[in-house]
């Protein structure tokens, strides 16, 4: 990874229409070049912290307890051509400017297993009322961070759980909760607090699905009482320009975990779905998709950190050298998958693109 204080895209495009915007920059960077922009808020790495610290000036600061593996550790900005105003509901904390809203929310994840479905409902339900009544009525991307994630609690594992009190929110929230479903990932980490980073906007996105996969919210009945909500990806639609959210993916075929043990095979398979979902995308939209290969941000979350040289061995093949690639050490859903992958691709739009419905 570079060690520029921002990573810009490569070919240096345009940063124009864009009401949000991602730079990664070094942890210890405090006065990044970014003084014509506003901030919503940052993410970082790490376990020194798991709680939120909001102010009007400085936005919002989320630390995850997920440790970076390799490279010089860095820090996201989410950022804002235009001013910001933020403010608290419950426990909710929220930034917007107009057409973005950034929001953050956490709890301490509960003994009781009735309790953790009841707090996790609460809390999407509140973060769904809050965007809806503060006129950003359409999820665009969403990050859970759930500790214990595969761990058993009281007869069922917190994944489960979890999934079953967020499908309950969203019944709960929306007449059709389908077309609301956006880019999604949930980790595991080594923390005490379920946390939920969520960003909304004005406009209808395009959420779109993978064929070479089963929708999530049609998996059986075999991965929980109730399924996973989310689309693979979300296409963000501002206008002159576009950004594509894709969703945490794991080396699933259909709905079925592929090589379990092979951490190398199951990135390979990572990115055969990434271009596989990218070509879609490119349909739906009727515009040309670049690959991760063009990534404004790519995650890549490893259940084991010996893995990291296979893993990246990969990546590094298919992403140009300045790529902003981020290894994190996090549990994924499943006990057999060892790798998942998200991103952020900023997109030139199409007038087509721009106005499909």
């Amino acid at each position: 990874m570079p060690e520029a204080s921002e990573l810009d895209p490569p070919g240096g495009r345009s940063r124009a229409h864009l009401p949000l915007r991602l730079v990664c920059v070094a942890a210890d960077d405090a006065q990044s070049d970014v003084s014509e922009e506003h901030l919503f808020g940052e993410i970082h790495f790490g376990t020194r912290s798991s709680k939120a610290d909001a102010h009007e000036s400085d936005g919002i600061l989320v630390q995850v307890p997920l440790s970076q593996l390799g490279g010089a550790p860095i820090k996201e900005r989410w950022l804002s051509p235009s001013r910001v105003e933020g403010g608290r509901l419950g426990n909710i904390h929220y930034r917007a400017n107009g057409e973005v809203l950034f929001a953050y929310a956490a709890f301490e994840l509960p003994a009781s297993g009735a309790m953790l479905e009841r707090e996790t409902q609460q809390q999407y339900e509140s973060v769904l009322g809050l965007i809806k009544s503060h006129g950003y009525p359409y999820l665009l991307r969403v990050w859970n961070y759930l500790p214990r994630i595969g761990q058993p609690l009281q007869g069922m594992d917190c994944y489960r759980r979890f999934c079953r009190a967020r499908y309950y929110a969203f019944v709960g929230s929306f007449e059709d909760m389908i077309p609301q479903l956006p880019a999604t990932s949930v980790l595991g980490t080594a923390g005490e607090q379920l946390q939920t980073v969520v960003l909304a906007g004005k406009r209808r996105p395009l959420h779109i699905e993978n064929p070479r996969q089963v929708s999530a919210y049609r998996y059986p009945r075999k991965y929980g009482p109730k399924s996973p909500l989310f689309a693979r990806a979300t296409l963000a639609r501002w206008g002159a320009r576009n950004t594509l959210f894709i969703s945490g993916t794991a080396s699933i075929v259909g709905h079925e975990s592929r090589h379990p043990d092979d951490p190398a095979a199951q990135t390979e398979e990572i990115l055969r779905n990434l271009d596989v979902l990218n070509d879609e995308v490119s349909k739906q939209a009727h515009a040309p998709i670049p690959g991760v290969e063009r990534a404004r941000q790519l995650r890549v979350y490893m259940r084991n950190p010996r893995d990291l040289t296979l893993v990246r061995r990969s990546v590094e093949a298919r992403t140009a050298v300045d790529a902003p690639v981020v290894y994190l050490h996090a549990d994924i859903c499943r006990p057999e998958l060892l790798v998942e992958m998200e991103a952020l691709i900023d997109l030139e739009a199409s007038s087509s693109a721009d106005s499909a419905g």
